[in-house]
C-alpha cells in the first residue's frame, strides 16, 4: 500500500508539473517540470528520499512495459530499420546516455543531501 501512495505522490507531482507547463507556456515538458519540483522538495527537505524510494523503484522495474509499444511500429515502418533508422538509433543512443549521466549526478547530489 505504501508504494502505492508514493506512485501517487510523484505522478502528484507529474500533475503539478504539467499544470506549471499550460499556465506559464512553459518550453519544457511537463515531465521535466514536475522532475524539478521534486528535486526542489527533496532539497529543502520538504520530502524525503524514502518517501519516494519504493515508489520509484516499483516505475522504474516496470518500465520496459512502457516501451514495449514502440515495438509493432518498427514491424510497421519498416524505414526506420534503413539508413534513417540508423540515424534514429544513433540519436537515442547519445541521449540515452547524457539522460544517464545526469540521473547519476542528480542522485549523487540527492544522496548527498540526504546525509
Amino acid at each position: 500500500m505504501r508504494t502505492i501512495w508514493q506512485i501517487a505522490l510523484i505522478m502528484a507531482f507529474y500533475g503539478a508539473g504539467e499544470f506549471t507547463a499550460r499556465l506559464t507556456h512553459a518550453p519544457l515538458p511537463a515531465s521535466v517540470i514536475g522532475l524539478a519540483l521534486i528535486l526542489i522538495a527533496l532539497h529543502r527537505r520538504w520530502i524525503k528520499p524514502g518517501q519516494l524510494r519504493d515508489g520509484a523503484q516499483g516505475l522504474l522495474g516496470r518500465m520496459l512495459l512502457f516501451f514495449v509499444p514502440a515495438v509493432p511500429v518498427l514491424i510497421e515502418h519498416r524505414e526506420f530499420v534503413s539508413m534513417l533508422g540508423v540515424r534514429l538509433m544513433l540519436a537515442v543512443a547519445i541521449g540515452t546516455v547524457l539522460v544517464m549521466v545526469v540521473t547519476g549526478a542528480v542522485v549523487q547530489m540527492v544522496a548527498r543531501a540526504d546525509d
